[in-house]
């Protein structure tokens, strides 16, 4: 479905959704935010990364380790940012780490997300183990075509309060 979409399509749905995340209360009120940063298959999260560094608001990235482990880290300019693994922008590893406890705001990517807040990602757990972490209110970034009524799931996976979608603002703790 993502390979599916035209890149203006994909652009459309990417400026649609940061203008949601950017529009919503919640990451209004964060201090401190922890995005990941998009590869071009990705919901593009740059736009909201520079909108955060400009409002001097604490901004952190992931920095991927060994054994499905991931760091938050700071960030204070989008040029700090380098391709590491898999193409992937990333920080250097001598980038200030952030504990996930002064965390705000989790903005996840998804290849899709379910009404309850599950999401599919890439396999690895990397959101997961992080999210188990943090108190942080968790949003997950996903094209409304991929929010499906239900996603698989197992005890270690966890949910997102937030699901943003080019058309709606779900809060998935209410439909419970």
């Amino acid at each position: 479905m993502r390979a599916a979409q035209s890149l203006e399509q994909k652009r459309e749905t990417g400026r649609q959704i940061t203008g949601q995340v950017l529009a919503s209360a919640l990451y209004r009120r964060a201090a401190c935010i922890f995005c990941y940063v998009s590869t071009p298959q990705e919901i593009d999260t740059h736009a909201i990364l520079r909108h955060a560094l400009a409002a001097g608001k604490m901004v952190c990235v992931p920095l991927c380790g060994a054994r499905g482990e991931m760091s938050a880290r700071r960030i204070c300019a989008f040029d700090e940012l380098h391709a590491g693994a898999y193409g992937i922008l990333e920080p250097e590893d001598t980038a200030a780490e952030v504990a996930p406890a002064q965390i705000d705001l989790v903005i996840a990517p998804a290849l899709a997300c379910d009404r309850q807040g599950y999401r599919l990602g890439y396999g690895g757990g990397y959101y997961d183990r992080f999210l188990c972490r943090t108190d942080a209110a968790c949003m997950a970034l996903c094209a409304e075509a991929r929010l499906l009524d239900r996603l698989p799931h197992e005890p270690f996976d966890r949910r997102c309060q937030w699901v943003i979608t080019e058309r709606r603002v779900l809060r998935t703790d209410e439909e419970q």
